[in-house]
């Protein structure tokens, strides 16, 4: 097997490495290639992260690599991703970790659209617990995103990717703008110092918006007006959502790093302490028809942020504000026009329901690594 890593790094595979015999490819990134693989004895499956020693060295991230795994075998924790086994060779380093077979959170949301409430507390409180603990370990993540948190068999979600984890300490400050832009808060945005965890916490309050409404809180095109928009916290929250996820939204996704609470207020807040439904009058189930049927929102995206090349992001969005007038609301549940899942439609001049938009947004994303004039254009 033979991937191609950065347009650059040819990497053979070989069909066997170490104990273990691989099966198929499950994904490529900028320093690495992910590939299914099975125990030789047991049978089990893993994933299996292989990246070229030739690569690291070249682009001197060698270092960062090494740092990576020690902090990530440091971390036991059920909500992250565990390493099992390294395998060091002479051309590559394989690492083997526990197969999360129904893979990136980003990808069910993609596929199946915004989450009801009730599955965003289970799913989200989980991420916050992994979060936690890593917080404890006086640890940021700093990339915190859909694409980095994985869903094994049973739906319970993992942590991953801690390419971009920095050891923290109560009075010291990071400087370096790193991560996804999408999620990343002000203060990265701005190039300013910034608190790690603090980050982590905006972080997951965006991954929180797309997991109710299935769509990111940022709606400009143009690179200057989104990063406005993100410095200056502009967004507007769905009106179909509980009091108390709406809320925790606000809390999180705040301007001021001060504001933004930690994980065990997280864990505190009303929305996921409380196990009972909380929904306005005019919500109910509403979301579950017209997310299933007419798709609100929908995200059409590869925001992975691991390709050498533009990432392209399409974002399609239908009105999300669901009146209490009945017409209204049988008409919003027969919208036989709008668009079915994974298609892009345009609605003739025709139409009783139009577009607010369908855009493409292009961001770099080589090595995941933003340098500040990407940040102040």
């Amino acid at each position: 097997m033979e991937v191609l890593l950065n347009d650059l790094y040819p990497l053979t595979i070989p069909p066997r490495i170490g104990k273990y015999i691989c099966i198929e490819e499950i994904g490529i990134g900028s320093f690495s290639a992910v590939i299914l693989v099975r125990h030789y004895q047991t049978n089990e499956k893993f994933a299996c992260k292989v990246v070229s020693r030739q690569l690291l060295v070249e682009e001197r991230v060698m270092n960062r690599f090494e740092q990576e795994l020690r902090i990530h075998q440091s971390l036991k924790h059920e909500n992250i991703v565990q390493i099992l086994d390294i395998v060091y060779a002479e051309q590559f380093i394989a690492i083997i970790l526990e197969n999360c077979k129904n893979g990136e959170l980003f990808k069910r949301i993609v596929a199946e659209g915004a989450f009801m409430e009730d599955e965003i507390k289970r799913i989200f409180r989980q991420i916050i617990e992994g979060t936690r603990f890593i917080h404890q370990h006086n640890i940021a993540h700093r990339d915190l995103k859909p694409e980095n948190i994985l869903l094994n068999e049973n739906n319970v979600p993992k942590i991953c990717d801690f390419g971009l984890c920095h050891i923290t300490s109560p009075v010291t400050l990071l400087s370096t703008p790193c991560g996804s832009p999408f999620y990343a808060p002000p203060e990265i945005i701005s190039n300013k110092e910034y608190d790690g965890k603090k980050a982590d916490i905006w972080s997951l309050g965006v991954v929180l918006y797309t997991m109710a409404t299935g769509s990111l809180p940022w709606t400009e095109v143009n690179q200057t007006k989104l990063f406005s928009q993100i410095t200056n916290a502009i967004f507007q929250i769905p009106l179909h959502l509980s009091c108390n996820l709406q809320q925790l939204i606000k809390s999180m996704i705040n301007k001021d790093p001060s504001k933004r609470p930690n994980c065990e207020q997280i864990l505190a807040s009303q929305f996921l302490s409380d196990e009972q439904e909380d929904h306005n009058d005019s919500s109910f189930d509403i979301r579950f028809f017209l997310e299933k049927r007419s798709r609100s929102s929908y995200v059409f995206s590869n925001l992975n942020s691991k390709k050498p090349d533009l990432v392209k992001t399409r974002i399609f969005k239908e009105p999300l504000e669901v009146r209490k007038n009945q017409s209204n609301l049988k008409r919003a549940l027969n919208q036989n026009d709008l668009p079915r899942r994974g298609i892009n439609l345009t609605l003739d001049a025709n139409s009783h329901v139009k577009p607010l938009n369908s855009i493409t947004r292009k961001v770099p994303s080589k090595g995941r690594r933003y340098k500040a004039r990407d940040f102040n254009s």
